[in-house]
């Protein structure tokens, strides 16, 4: 039998419990079929009405493995990531708007996706800053 309890899956059997933790990487070829379903998903109609593909990658929603809520990752990096000089480097890390847990993008994606992503919000926000005058930290 399995049960859930606080994020964690106890599996009972006759002779004892053991308590495994619920969040797991996922594996290489897991994060590969997912990024191609994700493609298959970017249709044709998106792209005619102008959406950039580094843009709708960009506005994935991820769950936190921490606290279970679920967050747009652009949001959280235009939001949460704002002062940290490690986005303009190209940082590959999320952070949870709820609890402010740190984690990395490569749990969700591939390493290639990751750093395109990583690389596309930090010039997004960068050209914002230089167009407004806005930098990180003022």
């Amino acid at each position: 039998m399995i049960f859930l309890h606080n994020s964690l899956y106890i599996y009972l059997n006759s002779k004892s419990c053991m308590a495994v933790n619920k969040v797991k990487k996922m594996s290489d070829e897991k994060r590969f079929i997912d990024d191609l379903k994700r493609d298959e998903r970017y249709s044709f109609e998106l792209q005619r009405k102008g959406v950039n593909k580094s843009f709708y990658d960009a506005n994935r929603m991820l769950h936190c493995p921490e606290c279970g809520t679920t967050f747009n990752l652009f949001y959280s990096r235009a939001k949460l990531c704002t002062g940290c000089p490690s986005l303009v480097r190209g940082c590959e890390l999320a952070r949870c708007t709820h609890c402010h847990t740190e984690f990395p993008l490569n749990n969700f994606m591939s390493k290639r996706s990751s750093r395109m992503t990583s690389n596309y919000i930090g010039s997004v926000i960068k050209r914002y800053h230089h167009t407004f005058g806005e930098r990180p930290g003022q």
